[in-house]
């Protein structure tokens, strides 16, 4: 595909697709990438309204090398942002509540005070959160309740588990998210790409 005309980004930018299909420019010089922008502006008002967080944790060894991930969308489920976390060392469930935590983190920095969350661990989601399961483990209870903390902050809440195939966005940002540094974060204009049900 033939770079696009864009007067900001000198030569050598070439721009690529990677394996989740977002467009970014690449230079092969210092091995800089830049992701594209969205090609409309959120609408004016979308901060006052509401929107859907879905968020996903991974870790490879479980504990290994670890990421955090989350999706925005608006009401008519376009993306809004992506968002990605390295994690350094850590399990699994610890990612997942950080992915929580990113995605909540996220909604409230951007003014959304109506959410709606969804995730495929069922120990977040239902469990500890709804606090239908004591958290025992002191570094799951703290991450616990940083989450209702910022829950809390919240005009209306609700989270709810999902299978994983409906959760598959937020997977390929928790992915990503392992090849970043130890509290690296990224946030990328999500270009409004809509889901298909």
């Amino acid at each position: 595909m033939a770079p696009r005309a864009d007067h900001s980004l000198p030569k050598p930018w070439e721009r690529l697709v990677d394996e989740s299909g977002y467009y970014f420019y690449w230079n092969p010089e210092t091995d800089e990438t830049q992701y594209e922008r969205p090609t409309c502006p959120p609408p004016r008002n979308f901060a006052q309204g509401s929107c859907t967080i879905e968020f996903d944790g991974a870790s490879r060894g479980n504990p290994g090398r670890a990421g955090a991930g989350a999706v925005l969308r608006a009401p008519d489920n376009t993306v809004l942002f992506y968002l990605r976390e390295g994690l350094g060392f850590a399990t699994n469930n610890v990612a997942e509540y950080r992915a929580l935590i990113l995605g909540l983190e996220c909604a409230l920095s951007k003014g959304f005070r109506n959410v709606r969350v969804q995730g495929d661990s069922m120990l977040v989601c239902m469990q500890q959160v709804q606090g239908a399961w004591r958290v025992q483990d002191p570094k799951m209870a703290q991450l616990c309740g940083q989450a209702k903390e910022l829950m809390r902050r919240f005009t209306s809440f609700h989270i709810q588990h999902v299978p994983r195939e409906l959760n598959s966005e937020a997977d390929a940002q928790a992915n990503h998210a392992i090849n970043l540094a130890e509290n690296e974060t990224e946030e990328i204009a999500g270009g409004f790409r809509r889901r298909i049900y």
